[in-house]
């Protein structure tokens, strides 16, 4: 029989965080839209016993894994084809860059919680099409360089935060052409999309602005 007088456990940090690992891949495999995702995320991160913190996966069953086929038209095909795809950024508390050459997965999702992060897509390698980013920052920042000549669409909003945003075009009516999209959302936070060239500092492009 169980001690009813004994305190619940309190979750740890690694546990906290796995939690929302679970949850981060449910919204990038497209499982929960982002409103179940900030809800659950916001459950997870205030949960004071271990049952609470299991109850932000209520409803969420283990997905079934079906093969997508890749298609890499030779024009545009990736020279690592079998790369590890990336799929989530995620800090808490801290600061995380992500840069030089990296695979995101055709879905990839970063999280900012009370903390940084850097994403520099100059040198990443992106597949033909679409390449869907989501931005998720709670009292937390996320800085992206893209590269000039890429086509770049941002959408999203700020609550009592920012969203600074750049959008360019290369003219390219090639649906195979890889493309970023990104979609944010920052809630006392900010998340900011510059065009940087290869070598380019962030400050740097903070002073030519002075």
């Amino acid at each position: 029989m169980a001690d009813e007088n004994r305190p619940a456990a309190i979750p740890t940090s690694e546990r906290r965080e796995a939690i929302v690992a679970k949850l981060s891949q449910a919204f990038a495999s497209g499982r929960i839209e982002m409103e179940d995702f900030e809800l659950r995320t916001e459950r997870a991160m205030r949960a004071r016993t271990e049952q609470d913190l299991d109850a932000a996966l209520d409803g969420l069953s283990t997905p079934t894994m079906t093969p997508v086929p890749s298609v890499n038209p030779p024009e545009f095909a990736v020279d690592h084809p079998r790369r590890h795809t990336s799929k989530l950024t995620f800090v808490v508390m801290g600061g995380v860059d992500r840069k030089g050459r990296w695979t995101p997965a055709r879905r990839h999702l970063a999280i900012a919680w009370m903390g940084g992060a850097f994403l520099d897509f100059r040198e990443a390698v992106l597949r033909p099409g679409v390449t869907d980013v989501y931005c998720f920052a709670k009292w937390g920042g996320i800085e992206i360089a893209v590269p000039p000549g890429l086509d770049v669409d941002v959408s999203g909003f700020a609550l009592m935060g920012s969203l600074e945003r750049v959008a360019q075009e290369s003219g390219s009516t090639d649906p195979r052409r890889p493309q970023l999209h990104f979609h944010a959302l920052a809630v006392m936070g900010g998340i900011e999309v510059k065009v940087l060239k290869p070598g380019e500092k962030w400050d740097e492009k903070e002073e030519e602005k002075d």
